[in-house]
């Protein structure tokens, strides 16, 4: 349930070693028999809880996405559980922590994990994995580099449930309306640019947009660039690797017909999916997913397919690092055992599977239940959505608690190469000059 706490304790700091050698992942430990060893404080004793579960940023919408998640895996082996949303759009962190109304457990993304940090609304998780015996050696090995990056003294302050993997998404019928060859797997991005060109046309009044890439920092993680010096306290901008970033948004945004001066030029979802003048669209598996039926339910599909996300050639064969999807459990809950309980089952092998065959990728490296992915939506039926999976992921970029605090003055950067036409060198030394200060006031 709710707790209601005046002020939020300080993040726990205590480390416990062996934390990723433990066996016996996806398995209820068996109940000791012997005397002689140590009862596990985390165990759930099977007593009602009503756990309230808030998603920030972590596409959970509503019950049925909760139900997808949570509800299912639980209800037969604790039925005493009542997993209770609380969506988004009902509140904020902010309001959270003021009014001393925190939930048991914080659904995010990797994205967006220092926003919980930075407010103490996640607990170290290290003594429950010992003590349930848990191993992450069947995940993403990635995925758990990510996770560990968060914990500056060997922490886990998060449990990774799910990958957002990254795509690319395309418009057939637009291929198919000016004759150009489709997409395929494998492009490098200078290559997915020069098709971008072929289909950006005007045609009957309509302006198409050949392909619209999004936030800088999508080419800029690819490559494995951190946004700060070791010690996070400078921003590092002016590098060789971001200039090669910002050379090939320039390049797009050369293109005539891209940029719609002073309104658009990252172009949306909605641009793809509803206005469907896009021809071709980067984003995440989850995002995605989750969109697509809202085509059938509008009446207005179109054809359209998928391959694997295009890549630098110094870097090539390498998507970007994933986007995690992870579970916190907050420092002051009352239900931290049925939380845990909660935690353990949903990275079960089962809670995986059957969470995989719907949308959300699984955070095993199992490449036969990657194969079943998003299988009952049956969304992707006929579509080349293994692609997804060819691409290995890029390691994570050195992450510090600013970063997603100076990503608007990349974002600004990037604005001013497709509106003022400012060269590379100019923006990312601007860009650079502007984060510094943000963090010299601000740290």
């Amino acid at each position: 349930m709710l707790k209601r706490n005046k002020t939020i304790p300080l993040l726990v700091a205590m480390s416990v070693l062996g934390t990723f050698a433990l066996a016996g992942c996806g398995k209820e430990a068996a109940p000791s028999e012997s005397k002689g060893e140590a009862v596990n404080p985390d165990a759930y004793n099977n007593e009602p809880a009503t756990l309230t579960i808030y998603s920030y940023n972590a596409s959970v919408l509503n019950d049925a996405d909760l139900e997808e998640l949570v509800t299912r895996a639980i209800k037969t082996k604790y039925p005493n559980i009542t997993p209770k949303l609380i969506p988004q759009s009902a509140t904020t962190l902010d309001k959270m922590v003021a009014s001393g109304e925190i939930p048991d457990i914080i659904l995010s993304t990797s994205y967006w994990y220092y926003d919980l940090l930075e407010r103490g609304l996640v607990s170290d998780l290290n003594s429950f994995i010992k003590n349930e015996k848990i191993s992450f050696s069947k995940f993403e090995p990635e995925a758990i580099n990510i996770v560990k990056s968060f914990g500056d003294k060997g922490e886990t302050f998060g449990m990774p449930y799910s990958i957002m993997y990254n795509m690319l998404i395309y418009n057939k019928d637009i291929f198919d309306k000016f004759g150009v060859p489709y997409p395929k797997d494998g492009m490098t991005w200078d290559e997915t640019i020069e098709l971008a060109k072929r289909v950006t046309r005007v045609d009957q009044g309509v302006q198409y947009v050949g392909l619209a890439i999004g936030p800088p920092t999508r080419l800029t993680r690819q490559l494995g660039l951190p946004a700060l010096d070791e010690k996070g306290e400078k921003a590092v901008f002016q590098t060789e690797g971001y200039k090669r970033a910002y050379s090939l948004l320039e390049k797009l945004y050369g293109i005539p017909g891209i940029v719609e001066m002073n309104k658009n030029y990252e172009y949306s979802i909605d641009f793809f999916l509803k206005d469907q003048r896009l021809a071709m669209y980067q984003f995440n598996t989850a995002a995605i997913t989750a969109r697509l039926p809202q085509l059938k339910q509008t009446g207005k599909e179109f054809n359209w397919d998928v391959v694997s996300l295009p890549t630098f050639p110094e870097q090539k064969g390498y998507s970007r690092e994933p986007e995690v999807q992870m579970a916190a459990v907050t420092p002051n809950s009352n239900n931290k055992k049925a939380a845990y309980a909660v935690l353990k089952t949903m990275i079960s092998e089962e809670a995986q599977k059957a969470m995989n065959r719907g949308s959300k990728a699984t955070v095993m490296a199992d490449p036969a239940m990657k194969k079943e992915y998003a299988l009952d939506t049956k969304l992707y039926e006929g579509k080349n959505i293994q692609s997804v999976f060819i691409p290995k992921l890029t390691k994570v970029p050195r992450q510090h608690k600013f970063d997603i605090k100076v990503y608007p003055f990349l974002n600004e950067a990037a604005k001013k190469i497709a509106y003022e036409k400012k060269d590379v060198n100019t923006v990312l030394r601007e860009a650079e000059e502007k984060a510094n200060k943000w963090i010299q006031e601000n740290k």
